[in-house]
């Protein structure tokens, strides 16, 4: 009986070690990850081309700073590009949806809207990725009286 009582213990002895030993080396799957709007948060800095009925101009020196609103949301702000009197003052595209993981994240089609300070209207779609630390995002803008969109397309590592 002392035998059983020996045998007994070292069994539950074993299994709690066992236990122990599995539940530790899982620990790095407990660890939360880093929310999709806060893992694409920061500073871009690169060239941005813009086509107009099929005329292609490169704007220099662009910088996209996006901000985590929430966990799966960004606000996308463009600086100014081009030069007076066809400059397009700084916008920005508010409420973009990030979702994804592991480094690979997709920016949602978002339409966005607003007035410059000059009163002048501007409208337009944007949508993007983020992969390998490096942002892109592609928008049709309609600005002021332009009769056609611009296309626009933005690529650049984080800063």
């Amino acid at each position: 009986m002392k035998r059983l009582k020996t045998v007994f213990a070292t069994m539950v002895l074993l299994l709690s070690v066992s236990a122990l030993a599995t539940s530790c080396s899982d620990s790095k799957d407990d660890e939360p990850e880093t929310p999709a709007a806060k893992s694409v948060e920061g500073t871009y800095s690169g060239d941005m081309t813009c086509s107009v009925m099929g005329d292609e101009s490169t704007f220099e020196d662009m910088t996209f700073t996006l901000t985590a609103v929430d966990d799966a949301t960004v606000d996308i702000a463009i600086s100014s590009f081009g030069n007076p009197p066809m400059q397009v003052p700084g916008f920005t595209v508010s409420g973009v949806k990030v979702a994804g993981t592991d480094g690979k994240y997709a920016l949602a089609p978002t339409e966005f809207s607003g007035e410059t300070e000059t009163g002048r209207a501007f409208s337009g779609t944007a949508q993007g990725s983020f992969e390998d630390n490096t942002l892109t995002v592609k928008f049709s803008l309609q600005y002021g009286a332009m009769p056609m969109p611009m296309i626009c397309s933005f690529t650049a590592p984080k800063n």
